[in-house]
């Protein structure tokens, strides 16, 4: 089941990327939760369900030009938990500046759905040590 939920979030990814976010709505869990460990001033940094992941994933392709997203890596991380690495790059729309931040983001699934999801995460170490926490406190 492993690697399906690999496939699962980077087909996912792939999706979002190519056709928006609309498009993804079937990974998801009726009940899916983000939290945004890198949400700016102002912006929301969680939320429950499709419609509020859409609002948040909003608030960010919103105030750039040329946004998109590149997909470096996906792994297993044991059970019900993926990580990816990604990219976003994009032009301020007011500033004219290119922007370009690397993230890691665990997802953690059940029975083929997206549940959960943490994004934001600066290094693929501190994304481990809290998909470990999080297995933990699961278990």
């Amino acid at each position: 089941m492993s690697q399906d939920n690999v496939e699962i979030v980077r087909t996912m990814l792939e999706i979002w990327d190519t056709r928006g976010f609309d498009e993804t709505i079937d990974a998801f869990d009726p009940d899916v939760e983000l939290v945004d460990l890198q949400s700016a001033i102002g912006m929301q940094d969680r939320g429950r369900g499709p419609d509020e992941l859409k609002r948040m994933a909003e608030q960010w392709t919103e105030i750039f030009d040329d946004w998109g997203l590149e997909l470096s890596n996906v792994v297993d991380l044991c059970g019900d938990f993926v990580m990816a690495e990604v990219s976003f790059n994009g032009v301020g729309r007011d500033s004219g500046i290119p922007v370009s931040n690397r993230q890691f983001e665990v997802y953690r699934l059940v029975a083929g759905k997206i549940v959960e999801i943490r994004v934001g995460f600066r290094d693929r170490d501190e994304a481990l040590e809290w998909s470990g926490r999080r297995r933990a406190a699961i278990a």
